[in-house]
């Protein structure tokens, strides 16, 4: 019987830099992963890069205000501790923050050597049940081994199990929903899978209730894709619905009747409108803004209302959506944080805490995500050093 200080269970970003925390101040940690290797989640994040955190931090990335928990360990504190571990980082001109060898690899691996350093007991298990007798944690895992611990901080991400033990030690749950996920519409795209549009405004309207990101959209057969489709994705996640209406202005960068004056300039140079419209756009969207429009291709056909409904398509490319595609990279819900003290350890079962996307916290693309995982495995660690 292995008897520890602290467990815990997930070693994925939250939980290895808690572990690894924790191990500096002299505590004996146990931490533990279906995985072969600590921190393996963390390769496919930024596309493989490794978005650490993001210079523009605050709670209006995030699905409620955190501001509280930022501002005991923010996004400079985060690039602070990675240069501890021997990471050399960067900002880009959107202000993400990535590691200068442009590898989740490399973060990986110092977190790994981090972790042999202190001799921290790394177990490649999954744990099955958590019992909790005499001020002692019982950690059982699926190969029987059974674990002794003063303190559990679970970092495992949001699962059955997790579900399971949140229940177990009485602490309430948000509803979970996918999140940073592409949206599927009522209307079919399939004409326009795979075109890319860059330099777009789009709006989700949700009851009334609006939100804007500027950006790329990609289409797929039955649905919308690209970073700010994911951003707006949140948007949805965060009302618990996927339900509601996307507008997508495609000539942001010009008013009405600038759009209305180009068209009218460039009929002396185009046979048709169809022709006019692949000046602005592709093929494809140049077609199924025609045909939204409802209206002839040849000029003869075409009069000053019909320009502008053409215009009023461009600028509210209307699209109504009715679920999401099971390509999600976070999830949104989990512990409920009114149920958690300032320090995350549950209010009613002593030295139980809880980190990382398993809390009821997730943000938009950009190292938002990550960032959370940070703050709040410090948060816990600091804690328990305590």
């Amino acid at each position: 019987m292995q008897e520890f200080d602290v467990c815990v269970i997930g070693a994925g970003a939250s939980g290895t830099v808690c572990a690894i925390e924790l191990a500096k101040q002299n505590k004996r940690v146990c931490l533990i992963d279906r995985f072969d290797l600590p921190a393996k989640k963390l390769l496919v994040t930024g596309n493989g890069r490794c978005n650490l955190t993001n210079k523009n931090m605050s709670s209006e990335f995030y699905n409620q205000n955190i501001d509280g928990y930022l501002n005991r360990f923010n996004q400079f504190d985060t690039i602070e501790l990675f240069e501890r571990y021997g990471l050399d980082t960067y900002f880009d001109e959107e202000g993400r923050c990535y590691p200068i060898s442009n590898s989740a690899k490399t973060v990986q691996f110092l977190l790994i050597n981090q972790i042999k350093k202190l001799g921290i007991d790394f177990v490649q298990d999954e744990v099955v049940d958590i019992n909790f007798e005499n001020e002692t944690y019982s950690i059982l895992t699926e190969q029987n081994k059974s674990i002794k611990s003063k303190a559990v901080v679970l970092a495992c991400g949001i699962n059955n199990f997790s579900n399971t033990v949140l229940q177990k030690f009485d602490i309430d749950t948000k509803k979970i929903v996918p999140s940073l996920v592409a949206l599927k519409t009522v209307e079919n795209t399939k004409k326009l899978s795979g075109q890319r549009v860059s330099n777009v405004c789009i709006t989700a309207n949700i009851n009334g209730n609006t939100k804007t990101e500027n950006g790329e959209i990609l289409f797929k057969d039955n649905g919308i894709s690209g970073i700010c489709v994911f951003n707006l994705s949140a948007f949805f996640a965060k009302n618990k619905e996927f339900l509601g209406k996307i507008c997508i202005n495609l000539l942001p960068k010009l008013q009405k009747n600038e759009i209305f004056e180009n068209i009218t300039k460039k009929m002396n140079i185009f046979e048709d409108m169809n022709d006019l419209l692949q000046s602005l756009f592709s093929k494809q969207l140049a077609s199924e803004i025609l045909n939204r429009a409802d209206i002839k291709n040849e000029y003869k056909n075409i009069n000053k209302n019909d320009i502008q409904k053409i215009v009023d398509i461009i600028t509210n490319f209307e699209f109504n959506i009715n679920g999401y595609y099971d390509n999600n990279q976070v999830l949104s819900g989990g512990a409920d944080l009114l149920c958690l003290t300032e320090n995350l350890e549950s209010k009613k079962q002593k030295n139980l805490f809880v980190c990382g996307e398993l809390c009821d916290v997730d943000g938009i693309c950009g190292g938002y995500n990550l960032q959370w995982a940070w703050t709040s495995a410090i948060i816990v660690a600091k804690k328990l050093a305590d």
